[in-house]
């Protein structure tokens, strides 16, 4: 299994939400994998500055997220970009995320992490699968 997060779920494992803790463990453990976008890492990271939350604070979650071979950030290209302006406009929703999703189908994830209603219309076309709780 390959996950893509999204920021809603990283925000949620910063949180220490249980079920987002139990796939971070597999994850760890080797039975599936992350991709978070390049556009996720930056909006957690503003959000989570929003929250009072230190830098170093933030750069220690991070930091033990990355030290992970199974968890990776996607850089943003050409591709990705392209995808995204293509899905924005065909499915009216903000191009922020359609970059995640982008990202998602075209790193060849299985799921997106989020709780967004945005992705509701992309999973209705078949385009990606949504997991939330």
């Amino acid at each position: 299994m390959k996950y893509c997060a999204d920021t809603w779920f990283i925000l949620a494992l910063y949180g220490a939400d249980e079920t987002a803790k139990r796939i971070l463990h597999d994850v760890k453990e080797g039975k599936t994998r992350l991709i978070i976008p390049i556009v996720v890492y930056s909006e957690s990271w503003k959000k989570l500055l929003q929250k009072g939350i230190s830098e170093n604070d933030i750069e220690r979650f991070y930091g033990s997220l990355l030290s992970s071979e199974r968890i990776q950030i996607a850089m943003m290209d050409s591709t990705i970009a392209k995808e995204a302006a293509k899905i924005s406009l065909h499915a009216s929703i903000p191009l922020i995320d359609s970059m995640v999703a982008a990202t998602c189908r075209l790193t060849d994830c299985h799921v997106l992490l989020s709780g967004d209603s945005d992705y509701i219309i992309l999973q209705k076309k078949k385009y990606l699968k949504v997991q939330s709780w």
